[in-house]
């Protein structure tokens, strides 16, 4: 059953810490006159490798370091050491919090930690600790002290006052570019932290949390806000912004500029892709298979751990209460008969079920050495994928954020009478 976990998450920052230890606010900065400088912002997430936090390690395609709460529940969550997902995240500045580009995800029972570069799933809550430096303003955090309660006074990032080095909040934006090279353009958060329960802004968080119902390739970017209003624009302001920045520099290019802003979006991908499952002893076709007539039969099992249907009604957090989506489409790639010419025939079917995948290959696929590729999507329209030169797929769906598609390709020997044995001689 798919869980609502952001709330514990979201309340969680606001207890009373069981720790003593404070962090040291950093010594208020020179005046400087003049214009409002704006902050700076990083990413500030936890060491991956700190053995207080106990992760577990899921090896495998999809593998990772998480923490397994199927057995106690969200409710027992007591948060990560170390970290600014605990207790202690009201004891850190945002100007003493080191940078580190790694974040959280959230999907069923399990939170894992991940960086950049990494898959998450789809429908899954991702959790962004951030942390923000700001030259010359006071420390105005948004915070109503009247109404804040006894057990959270004193609390270094709740509590205003004058330039300490420290941005007062952040903003978070995700964009998703999908598999057609459209990216989606969402509105970043309001500004986070802000305890004022009589405010229809109030949101006491000090992570960023966003929910991903999208597949693809995701940039994300956190906001520094100063005591003064002012916001990090530093990442915005370039050409195409986050994506525009990370594509660029990664692909080698890029000015200086974007070099150095590099680090200020992260990126991370969406989606696991549905898997066959080729171990299964009954999975057919298996490498170098034989096929004896042109009336095939494939048995071609496969799995999904990460699927969503965005036409049914979906809550972010974990796997939805309906059947996984799956479909296979088949092509075979050969020689044209009676020449040493590459061909390919696309079955035109999709098949929905594994033990119904039957077509015939037809007369002018040459007998011989042919290979069985399978496109597997977890989606309904998702597939804009269009195969190689020699064998394209019709493949032109209207939601390529739906999710993914993979190509496998299976040798195999077909022997079965062709158009040869009719004497057929294109030549």
């Amino acid at each position: 059953m798919l869980r609502r976990v952001p709330a514990v998450f979201a309340f969680l920052v606001l207890l009373p810490g069981c720790s003593s230890k404070t962090v040291a606010p950093s010594p208020p900065p020179p005046q400087t006159s003049g214009v409002n400088q704006p902050p700076t912002t990083w990413f500030a997430g936890s060491d991956p490798d700190d053995p207080a936090a106990g992760w577990q390690v899921a090896t495998g395609l999809f593998g990772g370091r998480y923490m397994d709460l199927s057995l106690t529940g969200w409710a027992t969550f007591q948060g990560v050491p170390n970290s600014l997902l605990g207790p202690d995240s009201l004891l850190a500045l945002p100007g003493n919090r080191p940078p580190r580009k790694t974040f959280y995800e959230v999907y069923d029972d399990r939170q894992w930690i991940r960086q950049e570069g990494d898959t998450v799933h789809l429908n899954s809550w991702v959790i962004f600790p951030g942390g923000g430096s700001d030259p010359d303003s006071p420390y105005k955090v948004n915070v109503n002290t009247a109404l804040l309660p006894d057990e959270l006074k004193g609390k270094p990032v709740l509590t205003p006052g004058p330039a300490n080095g420290s941005a007062v909040g952040l903003r978070l934006r995700v964009q998703v570019k999908d598999a057609a090279g459209r990216v989606s353009q969402p509105s970043e958060t309001t500004t986070f932290p802000v305890f004022d329960p009589a405010s229809v802004l109030h949101d006491p968080i000090v992570n960023g949390y966003w929910a991903l119902t999208s597949a693809g390739k995701a940039y994300a970017t956190l906001h520094a806000v100063d005591g003064d209003g002012s916001v990090d624009r530093s990442v915005d302001q370039r050409p195409g912004g986050a994506v525009g920045i990370a594509d660029r520099v990664d692909e080698g290019g890029g000015s200086a500029e974007d070099v150095a802003l590099r680090a200020r979006v992260l990126t991370f991908f969406v989606d696991h892709p549905p898997v066959l499952l080729r171990d299964r002893p009954e999975f057919t076709p298996r490498d170098h298979q034989v096929f004896a007539s042109r009336d095939v039969r494939l048995t071609s099992f496969a799995s999904d751990d990460d699927w969503l249907d965005p036409t049914l009604i979906n809550r972010p957090g974990g796997t939805p209460n309906y059947p996984s989506i799956l479909r296979w489409k088949v092509a075979v790639l050969g020689k044209l008969a009676g020449t040493d010419q590459d061909t390919c025939y696309v079955v035109p079917t999709d098949f929905t079920s594994a033990i119904s995948i039957q077509f015939t290959i037809p007369a002018w696929i040459a007998s011989g050495p042919i290979t069985i590729r399978i496109r597997l999507c977890d989606c309904q329209q998702c597939d804009v994928s269009q195969g190689t030169r020699t064998c394209p797929f019709e493949s032109n769906e209207v939601a390529p954020q739906q999710g993914s598609c993979t190509d496998t390709d299976i040798p195999c020997q077909l022997n079965a009478p062709g158009l040869q044995a009719l004497g057929y001689n294109p030549r």
